[in-house]
């Protein structure tokens, strides 16, 4: 189902939302340098790694060292070629789950979403504690960690 139904209808105020597109075309501004090179479901909280961005982004990371976080979105691309893609996981002891009520790789979009520990930045390097990708993994964002925005 398309979107038109809830979208193009004026507010009242004669501001009218545009039609969203259905599919999105994003490019990798950066990519993880990891010492763990497998996908793996646990162990992540010490990891340490670097994001290395490309060439042009050294104006966009001023600043970021002022943070203790970042919330970083990168993009499963081993999941992508994944050759099942489950609606529902089994969680074991009977138990299952929604993809959506899952941190895996999985997903229909592939998205990852991780809150990570800064411990620097050299230049286009930004190095991290706790990043749930693995070496080679495009990076599509980095935002500081805000806590009266992004804690409940």
């Amino acid at each position: 189902m398309r979107l038109t139904r809830f979208f193009g209808r004026g507010r009242g105020d004669g501001w009218l939302r545009p039609v969203p597109p259905a599919e999105v075309t994003v490019r990798a501004v950066g990519y993880v340098r990891s010492p763990v090179r497998r996908p793996r479901p646990h162990g992540w909280a010490n990891v340490e790694s670097v994001i290395a961005f490309e060439p042009g982004h050294e104006r966009r990371l001023e600043g970021l060292e002022r943070f203790s976080h970042l919330v970083v979105v990168f993009y499963l691309d081993l999941a992508a070629n994944a050759p099942e893609k489950p609606e529902q996981l089994d969680l074991g002891g009977g138990r299952r789950a929604g993809i959506f009520a899952t941190r895996s790789q999985l997903r229909p979009n592939h998205l990852g979403v991780s809150v990570v520990e800064l411990l620097g930045r050299e230049g286009l390097e930004v190095r991290v504690r706790g990043l749930d990708a693995i070496d080679g993994t495009p990076v599509l964002d980095v935002k500081p960690y805000l806590p009266e925005y992004d804690r409940r």
